[in-house]
C-alpha cells in the first residue's frame, strides 16, 4: 500500500482525470470518481460532456469538473481531444476513461487518439474498451502504459471472437489465464480480466489470480468502482502491475466484508465505496 508521509500534500498523491459519463449514464462517472478519492488520490477531476455540467455540478463535492465539447446529445465530441490532452500535460498524472461514456465513431477516434498521444498511464474500462474493440492494434502504439479492465463479454469483443456472446463469453471463462496472458503479450498492455477468478496479466507474460470477491459483486457499478481504485493507486505512484493487483484484491476484499454484513443479494456498488474508509483503516493497522 502506498505510504502517506507526514510531510505531504494533495499533490503528493496524484491527480486523476476521469473521462466518463453521458446522458443517462452519469452515475458511472460519479462512482469511479468517488472510489478514486476514497482510495487515496489527492485530486480527481471528471471530464464530462459540457451539456451535462449542471447535472454533475449538483452531485459533486470534493471532485472537480472539466466541461468538454459534446455533440449536443450528452455524448463527447472528438473536439474534446485537445482539451483533454492539454489537461493531462499540465495537471493530471493518470487518465481513466470509459465508465458511462457511450460509443460512436467520434468516441472511438477520441479513445484511440488518447492512447497514442497521452503521456500518462491510463485505465480503460467499459465503453472505453468497446470504443477500441475493432482497433486493438492501437494499443501497441501507446506512449504510456495502459491497463484494460474487461469483463468476459468485453474481452470477447476485444479479442475478436464473435461466436455469439453467450458461447463466446463462456469460452473466455473456461480459459481465463491463457486468454488474458496471450492478449496482454500480443498488445503489449496490462489486462485485468474481471470475473471468477479475476486474472491480471502483464505484457511480459505474467498472470496473477485474485482470491477475493463474491457473487454479490455481480451488480451494476462495481466495475466503475474498480476503475477508480486502480487509477488512484497509479496516481500514488504504484507501477501498473502492482496497482492492478492491489486494486483488484482490495476491491474484492471490501466486497467480501460488505457481503458479510449485508448479504450478497442486496450488495450494490455504492456499498463498496461507503465501506472503503473502514477497510483501509483496518488494513493500515495490520
Amino acid at each position: 500500500m502506498p505510504a502517506r508521509p507526514e510531510y505531504s500534500h494533495k499533490g503528493t498523491y496524484g491527480h486523476v482525470l476521469i473521462v466518463a459519463g453521458s446522458k443517462g449514464k452519469t452515475g458511472a462517472a460519479l462512482m469511479a470518481a468517488k472510489a478514486c478519492l476514497r482510495s487515496g488520490a489527492g485530486l480527481v477531476t471528471i471530464g464530462i460532456p459540457e451539456s451535462l455540467v449542471n447535472a454533475f455540478q449538483s452531485r459533486v463535492t470534493e471532485e472537480m469538473i472539466l466541461p468538454l465539447p459534446d455533440k449536443g446529445d450528452g455524448t463527447l465530441s472528438f473536439k474534446s481531444a485537445d482539451k483533454i490532452l492539454g489537461f493531462l500535460n499540465k495537471k493530471a498524472n493518470v487518465l481513466a476513461i470509459g465508465p458511462g461514456l457511450s460509443v460512436d465513431d467520434e468516441i472511438s477516434e477520441l479513445v484511440s487518439l488518447l492512447i497514442t498521444e497521452s503521456g500518462v498511464p491510463a485505465v480503460i474500462d467499459a465503453d472505453g474498451l468497446n470504443a477500441i474493440a475493432n482497433r486493438t492494434g492501437i494499443l501497441k502504439k501507446g506512449r504510456s502504459p495502459v491497463i484494460l479492465t474487461p469483463h468476459p463479454g468485453e474481452m470477447l469483443r476485444l479479442s475478436g471472437r464473435r461466436r455469439g456472446i453467450g458461447a463466446g463469453a463462456n469460452n473466455v471463462d473456461r480459459d481465463r489465464i491463457n486468454t488474458a496472458v496471450s492478449f496482454a503479450k500480443e498488445m503489449k498492455t496490462y489486462l485485468v480480466l474481471k470475473g471468477v477468478p479475476t486474472v491480471t496479466a502483464t505484457p511480459d507474460g505474467k498472470a496473477f489470480v485474485n482470491s477475493t470477491g463474491n457473487p454479490g459483486m455481480a451488480t451494476a457499478g462495481t466495475g466503475d468502482v474498480l476503475t477508480g481504485m486502480i487509477a488512484s493507486l497509479l496516481a500514488q505512484r504504484l507501477n501498473p502491475q502492482n496497482a492492478s493487483i492491489l486494486g483488484v484484491y482490495i476491491h474484492g476484499l471490501i466486497g467480501d466484508a460488505v457481503a458479510g454484513r449485508k448479504g450478497r443479494r442486496s450488495l450494490i456498488a455504492s456499498d463498496i465505496i461507503r465501506a472503503m474508509p473502514g477497510a483501509f483503516k483496518t488494513w493500515e493497522q495490520l
